[in-house]
Order: C-alpha cells, then sequence, then structure tokens
C-alpha cells in the first residue's frame, strides 16, 4: 500500500505550482473543485474513463477525489487505486499532494465478485458474521449500518481498493437512513458508539478525520423526519473523542434546487438559528458541497458552479466528472 497521507505544505505547494485556487482545511489544502465519481455504468468503460478523467484531473491541479465503498459495485474505488499506483509508480504524484475522501454506511454490492448488494449482503457481510440482521436498518430501497464491526471492515476494503495505508476523510454515509427507521434516541446513541470506532481507526491510522456525508439531513426542517443536528452530531464526537476529537467535515448538498444550506436557519448552536454552513463554521466544521450541478441537470453550468465555489464557508465541491472533457470544461473556474 502507499504509505502517507495529504499534508498541509506540500499538498500548498502542489496547488501553486498547477496554478489553481488553494483552501487550507487544517492538515491539509485542496482546490475548491473536486472529483466525484458517483454516476457511471460499472464497466470496464466507464471505468477506463474514469480514470483518464481522474489523472487528468490530478494533471490539471485537482488534488481531491470523492468516492464510496458503494459506488459503482465498488469499481470507482478500485479506479482510483489504478491511478494513485500509477500516477505514484511514475512519479507524477506524491500521497503528500492528494486527498482522498470514501463514505459507508449504504450496504453495497461488489460487482467484480458478480455480488448485487442483497447477495453481498447474504454471501459476505452476514456469512462472515461482519454484521448481524438486527443491525440493518432498511429505508425504502436502501438498506443501512451503523455497526462498527462493519465500518471497521468497509475502512479495510476501501484502503485496499485504492491501495493507500491512510484515508483522508471518511464520512459515514447517509447517516439519516438508520436516523428515520431508529429514532432519535437510539440513532445517536448508536452514532457515538460508531464515532469510537472511527476514532480507533484514525489512532491506527488507517484514517485522519471523519464527518458524515448527507442529502436532506442537515438541511430539512428541525421538524422533519430525518433532521440532523450538527451541534447534537458535534456532542457525539466529543463522548466519542473528547475535545481533540476527528470529527471535522460535513458533505452536503447545494445547488439552485437545494439552496438550503446557505439560506434556511435550520440549525441551532449555542442558542442561536444559523444556516448549516453558518453552524459549522461556529463548530469549527469544514463543509463540502455534493450535487453542485445535478448531475448535469443545471442549465447555467459555469454560473452554478462558480456560486457555489464563491459561496462563503465552503471548502470544496464534488463535481461528477466522468470524462476528462468535463475536467477541462469545468478547471476554468478554479484557476489562478
Amino acid at each position: 500500500m502507499i504509505p502517507g497521507y495529504a499534508q498541509v505544505q506540500e499538498s500548498g505547494a502542489f496547488l501553486k505550482r498547477k496554478g489553481v485556487m488553494s483552501r487550507k482545511a487544517g492538515s491539509f489544502s485542496v482546490s475548491p473543485l473536486a472529483i466525484g465519481t458517483h454516476l457511471g455504468e460499472m464497466n470496464r468503460v466507464d471505468s477506463l474513463l474514469y480514470q483518464e478523467a481522474i489523472l487528468c484531473a490530478v494533471d490539471r491541479g485537482i488534488n481531491m477525489v470523492d468516492t464510496a465503498l458503494n459506488y459503482r459495485g465498488m469499481r470507482s474505488e478500485r479506479d482510483i487505486g489504478e491511478c494513485l499506483t500509477e500516477a505514484a509508480a511514475a512519479g507524477h504524484l506524491k500521497r503528500e499532494e492528494i486527498v482522498i475522501s470514501t463514505k459507508a454506511g449504504i450496504l453495497p454490492g461488489d460487482i467484480d465478485a458478480g455480488l448485487v448488494p442483497k447477495n453481498y449482503l447474504r454471501e459476505v457481510l452476514l456469512k462472515r458474521e461482519i454484521i448481524q440482521p438486527d443491525e440493518i436498518q432498511v429505508l425504502n430501497h436502501y438498506k443501512h449500518v451503523l455497526s462498527p464491526s462493519y465500518f471497521e471492515f468497509a475502512i479495510g476494503e476501501s484502503r485496499k481498493h485504492m491501495n493507500i495505508e491512510t484515508i483522508d476523510l471518511y464520512f459515514v454515509h447517509n447517516p439519516e437512513y438508520s436516523l428515520i427507521p431508529l429514532g432519535e434516541r437510539e440513532f445517536y446513541r448508536q452514532l457515538t458508539r460508531l464515532f469510537v470506532k472511527l476514532e480507533d481507526e484514525a489512532a491506527l491510522g488507517h484514517i485522519r478525520h471523519y464527518g458524515i456525508a448527507t442529502w436532506d439531513g442537515l438541511i430539512s426542517s428541525p421538524e422533519a423526519v430525518g433532521y440532523l443536528s450538527l451541534e447534537r452530531i458535534i456532542t457525539c464526537a466529543r463522548e466519542a473523542g473528547g475535545e481533540e476529537h476527528h470529527f471535522a467535515f460535513i458533505q452536503l448538498p447545494l445547488n439552485p434546487d437545494k439552496p438550503e444550506a446557505r439560506q434556511f436557519q435550520n440549525q441551532r448552536v449555542k442558542g442561536r438559528w444559523l444556516t448549516v454552513i453558518e453552524a459549522a463554521h461556529e463548530l469549527g466544521i469544514h463543509v463540502t458541497v455534493s450535487s453542485p450541478l445535478q448531475a448535469g441537470a443545471v442549465p447555467e453550468k459555469k454560473q452554478a458552479l462558480s456560486t457555489v465555489l464563491q459561496t462563503e464557508g465552503i471548502l470544496a465541491a464534488m463535481v461528477g466528472m466522468k470524462r476528462k472533457e468535463h475536467v477541462e470544461e469545468n478547471i476554468e473556474a478554479i484557476l489562478i
């Protein structure tokens, strides 16, 4: 496995050398534009396209790559691993220059093993007793878990797929999918227990930081089913890891159809109602954005991306870029 992790001096120097904007997030610096790897077919054709796009993105100065264990049946993580291994072997990229984020929580399939999610659950997760049947929460067509043993396993799988010793940023993926069936009291109890495991993984050097990647949870009304309180989540992190806990990031959608993160004062912090971006700043948490272009559905893409990137309090926006042409179209937004 490739040793090391993103570091502020090397990542900052990389961005300066490439002539792109740089934003500091504690232990590393990132380009405001990150490459996302969610969409696409689970086949070799799209894998080759993604690998070409990722290598192009790094060459142009994008130094953050976002993925998840379940994306494209685990192929997205494996594609990133191919790119990191190739770039490191060729001397084109140092591990300390690039930030890798991934996620777990939604039960995945493994396309290379020929296992769709329900079969992966049966043949791997349950058969090997990685999770127990009563730990699975079902919401619509999603199966979600907060099991510490599952996350220990998932982190190991992601590290293996991407051929890296340390994941820079590890997200609990859409935790509201467990909140809704569990109810608030049990959810936050289980979340604290999971955070204890993630603190252990940080101590082992398997991850550097952790956070939550959500859809509606952090931007919905406090009265809504599935609403997540950021202040309460930070309390869970403090209970798990003390004041020096490693919870440092959130991810949420922000686009013309979902403007709540910068407009809706739905998060209560120290008795004040704030937007989630303001709340994160108050609590010392970095904000990353998913779906800024709504999977390409935004009509004025350049303007929409510019608006998100210029929003105060946003560290980086994850843009799905399956082709190098997409990289070339979007890179202009962050060139100095």
